[in-house]
């Protein structure tokens, strides 16, 4: 459970009962606090002093205590949960200062009281709060003493709570608890005390933000205003002035009336015509600048003091494009912004950390800052975490990454009783307001996975679906949905994720198949088949959710379990994955590409599976990714036309086995260092289409490029390429390209290799060194040939700039995802998960503290390679555990004694019959005479393809082979060769079998 806090603080309303600006502020924050609770079954009373606001009771706990006492270490999570299930007061004593005593008016305000909380400001009962994502305000004028005031927030135990709430319902409200392995608590969707843990620690608590004097007037397309209660007939008016400095606009707003409302908040509408203004726009990351304007709103009346509020504000247009596509095979899905389609490239976004008060601003500027440095563009903000802190949608301003914000309702069914329905209204109201004037934010989706929860059955509803499908109905379409498009249309809403969009709508909110690929976007994981499949993959309209979980790096795993814990098959490995079965499936999908580490020492062997499994998470996601990106021009059967991926996840919550890409502290797994090559500008993408080796250009870029694509023959046993081929290329702007399809066999016959265990095929641009080199692999990696131990170095650490560090990275050997870290030092490298084909690597290392000098970081520098844990005798491989073996091989079988002969008689019979159709055709080639054919380059069968966007011209030029003239024809002249069609994937393919006579 994430830790929520409390912001309350003192709201001072001017004179003439009105305010419009932060005011008079004084804060309430600190450590003095005192937090109080019992500890269940035995009620013995605990209390901590100097309690932090912001903070809640675990930090607070944790205080002074030692690392193992920290509620991520070992199993404390489980260990904490007396917490949650206590009750808790949090109080303190303070004087107020003269300038706020002097007002007419005091307001206490709290944001974000996870969940249940009675206020009490010297003996009075101010009021109860109920909702963690609510902003309470409660009028204490007359309350408020100068020198001594009492304030008392007594919290009632979420979880007490939500089983008392959960019996009051009329009927089941699913699911009733979370799966075991999630170790959470049951009913949290009847109040959503925190948030919905997807497989994330479970720490629900009494939790406290900060407690300041805030304003409440905010210009986001509307000014809202607080006033004191006053009489419906009384006439108010403002003297209200909008300056943009740097725009050179300054316009006032004389004697404006102000519409008397109920709440004593009305809304203030005030225009200003941008025609003829020279703004510039709001562009996301990679797309051009992002431009941001400090917008002050000003207010005064009757000549009293000025006050004023300032954020920072961007012109951009967005649009979700929703379109029919040809032949009646559904509706498109991408955005288009500033009347530009875009890809969206990202990833999703979950809090954090449990304890927002452990949030820093440097942690928020480091993970946001990884995401751009990654090429990302959008986050999906995931609607079972929070409403992030301000911080964010700031910083993600100010790096052009585009949000997707999901309203908080995840992976479950909810009430839709008139209380939960008008909670949710004020709650909707809150958090558009406080966050509509970032022009980050760029879609409004109003659940996660719930109508995909519905339609398919997940919790059992069908038997009552028309009961459950009106309180969806209910609570999305007739609550959050019109009170989003009154507060906000500029930008499109979505009632869930994944969803079929306008379809859905037509279907009554809840669609047959939410997962349809001609619609919307598809949420998809797989954890059984080779994630390298790409025939597997949804040719989806937009990828929202994938992926594939990997463990943290060692040092991570080392700050949270002890040394008995240092297996992937030990209790605390087993505890810490919260996802059901999740260590067999990273081992499974190992085990399909990679050996298992092998190795007298235990710990070894565990470090070594982390690096397996964050290399294999590495490969699966560029594999799904770069497929989503290559479909991005192409309609096969309907399906295509594929404009956004987002995998699951960005960042982590805390130090365990997750999708996250990025560690707990910020550390890059190997998959981020993966992303910024899939997800650079202009990637290319090579991949196996039925032995068939087909290379794509995916470019989102505004210009054409012309180059020449290199492909180069390699084998593990040296550096020296054994064979090259080069051909020109023009790869037009934001599309996806078919350069060229060639027959493996025959890249690596004419590439003069001997055997494909043995060679490897690297793919490049000849003149754009920033587009990442690729590389084709011909078989799984547990089988290559020739790969030997490598003795790998760093020669060099050299400060170019500050913080700044250039290695020079040597290898006598090719070496296969060679993996750079510098334990105890925060910062990444500019590449890594290396495939050294070269013998020299220059990497930068760019450090996140200072004070690290080149000495410091040469010496701590590890290096691994997968060459260290391949075993060239497999006899020598270890066996397998048997609960692995349950895993990976439960679909195969023995054949027994008469199916065993009746089988391989057949395939001897076979083998008869084709090696006298090749005796046959050689004869017949022998008396034939030759027939000098030069190899060509296949051509592009892209007859299905329909561009998005209206640039499609491409180089044919011929593919020609570096090596002689004379050894080609030769060979082709001794070669006869079998052709067929076969169906594979989404298109059929041309098959050819090429025999050579040696």
């Amino acid at each position: 459970m994430f830790c929520n806090f409390v912001v309350i603080g003192l709201v001072i309303l001017l004179q003439y009962h009105f305010a419009t600006s932060e005011g008079i502020v004084q804060d309430l924050g600190g450590s003095s606090w005192t937090a109080s609770g019992t500890t269940p079954p035995s009620n013995v009373i605990v209390k901590l002093d100097h309690a932090t606001v912001p903070g809640c009771v675990h930090t607070d706990w944790f205080k002074g205590k030692g690392h193992t006492d920290d509620p991520y270490y070992g199993f404390n999570d489980d260990k904490l949960k007396w917490i949650a299930e206590s009750n808790w007061t949090y109080s303190r004593t303070f004087q107020v200062i003269t300038d706020v005593l002097n007002q007419r008016e005091h307001w206490l305000v709290m944001e974000g009281v996870d969940t249940f909380a009675d206020v009490v400001l010297n003996g009075k009962v101010l009021g109860r709060t109920s909702n963690m994502f609510l902003i309470y305000r409660f009028n204490i004028t007359g309350i408020l003493q100068k020198n001594f005031n009492m304030l008392v927030v007594g919290f009632t135990s979420a979880v007490t709570t939500s089983k008392q709430c959960y019996s009051k319902q009329p009927y089941p409200i699913p699911p009733v608890c979370p799966p075991d392995v999630q170790h959470g608590f049951c009913h949290v969707n009847v109040i959503r005390f925190g948030a919905i843990a997807k497989r994330c620690p479970i720490f629900p608590h009494p939790t406290i933000y900060n407690y300041i004097l805030t304003g409440t007037s905010k210009l986001l397309f509307d000014l809202k205003l607080q006033t004191a209660k006053v009489s419906p007939n009384m006439n108010l008016t403002g003297n209200f002035t909008v300056e943009i400095k740097e725009l050179n606009i300054r316009k006032n707003f004389v004697n404006f009336p102000i519409p008397a409302a109920q709440d004593s908040s009305p809304t203030v509408s005030i225009s200003i015509d941008m025609n003829n203004v020279g703004f510039k726009r709001w562009w996301p990351n990679g797309y051009g600048m992002q431009s941001l304007y400090n917008i002050s709103v000003y207010h005064n009346s009757s000549g009293h003091d000025m006050t004023g509020k300032h954020f920072r504000f961007g012109f951009r247009k967005v649009e979700l494009v929703q379109q029919k596509i040809s032949n009646n095979s559904g509706l498109s899905f991408y955005f288009r912004i500033n009347d530009m389609p875009v890809f969206a490239k990202g990833a999703n976004w979950i809090p954090a950390d449990a304890f927002k008060n452990r949030i820093t601003t440097e942690r928020f500027e480091n993970v946001l800052g990884s995401a751009r440095d990654a090429h990302m563009n959008m986050l999906r903000v995931w609607g079972g975490g929070v409403y992030e802190d301000d911080r964010l949608y700031d910083i993600a301003d100010q790096y052009g990454i585009m949000l997707w914000q999901d309203f908080m309702f995840a992976c479950a069914m909810y009430p839709a009783s008139d209380e939960f329905l008008s909670n949710v209204t004020q709650e909707v109201l809150t958090q558009v307001n406080r966050l509509k004037h970032h022009p980050s934010i760029v879609i409004w989706a109003g659940n996660n996975e719930n109508e995909a929860a519905l339609s398919t059955n997940w919790y059992n509803t069908s038997d009552n679906f028309d009961r459950y499908k009106k309180d969806y109905v209910a609570l999305y379409a007739d609550t959050i949905l019109p009170i989003v498009n009154k507060l906000d249309p500029s930008r499109p809403f979505l009632t869930s994720s994944p969803t079929n969009g306008k379809e859905s709508t037509e279907e009554g909110y809840v669609a047959k198949d939410p997962y349809s690929v001609h619609y919307g976007d598809v949420h998809y994981y797989n954890y059984n088949d080779d994630c390298l499949d790409w025939t597997k993959f949804p040719k989806t309209r937009f990828a929202s959710e994938y992926g594939f979980q990997s463990w943290p790096s060692f040092e991570a795993v080392q700050r949270v379990s002890e040394a008995n814990d240092w297996t992937i098959t030990s209790d605390w490995s087993e505890h810490r994955n919260h996802h059901g079965d999740g260590n067999k499936q990273m081992l499974s999908q190992i085990m399909m590409h990679f050996q298992i580490p092998d190795s007298a020492n235990t710990t070894q062997d565990f470090i070594n599976t982390i690096y397996l499994t964050q290399i294999m998470q590495g490969l699966c996601y560029k594999a799904q990714t770069e497929f989503y990106r290559r479909s991005r021009n192409e309609l096969v059967n309907g399906t295509g036309h594929t404009m956004g991926a987002l995998y699951w996840q960005l960042n982590d919550i805390w130090e365990a086995p997750t999708w996250s890409s990025t560690e707990y502290e910020g550390k890059w797994k190997a998959l981020h260092y993966f992303a910024k090559d899939f997800f650079a500008p202009v990637a290319l993408s090579a991949y196996d289409d039925d032995t068939v080796m087909e290379v794509y250009a995916m470019s989102d870029v505004s210009n054409n490029i012309s180059d020449t694509v290199v492909v180069t023959i390699r084998t593990w046993s040296t550096f020296s390429s054994v064979g090259t081929f080069s051909q020109q290329v023009t790869i037009p702007a934001h599309t996806a390209l078919n350069l060229f399809q060639e027959s493996v066999g025959t890249l690596l016959h004419y590439g003069n290799c001997p055997y494909k265990e043995l060679c490897y095929i690297s793919v490049s641009l000849l003149n754009s060194p920033e587009v990442p080199v690729t590389h084709f692999f011909p078989v799984p990696f547990k089988n290559v040939d020739g790969l030997s131990k490598a003795n790998i170095k760093v020669q060099s650490v050299v400060m170019t700039a500050q913080d700044i560090f250039t290695l020079n990275l040597t290898s006598d050997v090719p070496a296969l995802f060679v993996w750079l870290e510098a334990p105890g030092v925060k910062g990444r490298f500019s590449e890594n998960a290396i495939v050294m084909y070269k013998s020299s690597f220059n990497i930068t290392f760019y450090a996140w503290e200072s004070g690290i000098t080149a000495e410091k970081l040469k010496s701590v520098i590890i290096i691994t390679s997968y060459n260290d844990i391949h075993q060239v005798d497999k006899a020598l491989l270890k066996e397998p555990s048997e609960d692995i073996v349950v895993v990976v091989y439960e679909k195969w079988s023995w054949l027994d004694n008469d199916t065993a002969k009746l089988t391989f008689g057949v395939i001897g019979m076979l083998f008869i019959v084709l090696a006298a159709v090749q005796v046959t055709c050689l004869v017949m080639r022998l008396n034939t005479p030759n027939k000098h054919r030069p190899i060509k380059r296949r051509s592009s069968t892209n007859n299905k393809k329909d561009s998005l966007d209206k640039t499609s011209n491409s180089s044919t030029s011929s593919f020609s082979s570096a090596g002689s003239e004379s050894t080609q024809v030769d060979d082709e002249a001794m070669a006869f060769l079998i052709q067929s069609k076969r169906g594979y994937g989404h298109q059929a393919k041309k098959t050819e079998i090429r025999f050579y006579v040696i």
